[in-house]
């Protein structure tokens, strides 16, 4: 089941949002409520939620700087950013536009139906559901198909990234490198690349790095662990617990299965 929590300064409205929602029947667990963002991010890196309810203007930190700061915690972690629910008594065009901004695609204004609050946690579900189902056959079928990047995404900064994580995949860049190359924060980043090609910023590279490798793993006459500097990794056997997770083989097997055998010698 997925995770839930919320973010609230309104102890009525947080308890009622927390008591009342048909959770159970929507398939989510309630994991924990907060006040502000502050508690909100302890509570968020504690339980690794999959949905955040979170009022825009409360205490400390508000809606917003948590949206951002959870969102750039995440990327770091190499964990994928919660889907995120505001709810706000404040009806202004810009607090909607800077939600969106950060990647946010339900904003609800209080008081919230029941109607409406639930058709909210379905949809983000639905996408959370979607994008992890998205995942598995991406890897099973891994070996067959190419990095997602066949078709430019039409967004100009994630085509961007792409560009720039298949120029510099082999000395390896950071999120926080090509956010301030292509002119926007790492949490607003890491939102819009997730959003656009259904991977994190960590795992698209890594799924680049271990492409090319399938493709030199072709070649007999390049050994494993030049195949592993050749894509960027100086530890061999690094490079075969990441390539085993991504194709479910290790560099050897898939190898093995496509026929070819390494040139003799003492030391893979």
């Amino acid at each position: 089941m997925l995770k839930v929590i919320i973010l609230e300064d309104e102890p009525m409205v947080r308890r009622e949002l927390a008591l009342l929602t048909p959770w159970d029947d929507l398939g989510i667990i309630f994991s924990g409520e907060a006040s502000n963002g502050l508690e909100g991010l302890d509570l968020a890196v504690k339980v690794q939620p999959d949905i955040v309810l979170t009022d825009i203007r409360m205490p400390g930190m508000d809606g917003l700087g948590f949206i951002t700061e959870l969102g750039a915690r995440c990327t770091a972690a190499g964990i994928s950013v919660p889907e995120f629910i505001i709810l706000s008594g404040f009806s202004e065009f810009e607090y909607a536009r800077s939600a969106i901004r950060l990647g946010v695609s339900e904003y609800l204004l209080k008081p919230v139906s029941d109607e409406d609050l639930r058709a909210a946690l379905v949809r983000a579900k639905e996408r959370i559901l979607s994008k992890s189902e998205r995942s598995r056959t991406e890897k099973a079928l891994f070996v067959e198909h190419s990095v997602p990047n066949g078709t430019q995404p039409a967004d100009g900064y994630v085509a961007g990234t792409v560009r720039i994580l298949n120029e510099r995949y082999i000395q390896g860049v950071t999120i926080e490198e090509t956010a301030t190359e292509i002119g926007l924060s790492a949490g607003h980043l890491s939102r819009l690349f997730k959003q656009e090609t259904g991977y994190t910023f960590v795992d698209y590279l890594m799924h680049v790095r271990v492409k090319r490798a399938a493709e030199l793993l072709r070649d007999p006459t390049v050994k494993i662990y030049e195949v592993a500097d050749l894509v960027g990794y100086s530890d061999a056997r690094y490079f075969a617990q990441v390539f085993r997770k991504l194709t479910g083989m290790t560099p050897k097997e898939f190898r093995d299965d496509t026929g070819h055998t390494d040139r003799p010698t003492s030391q893979e």
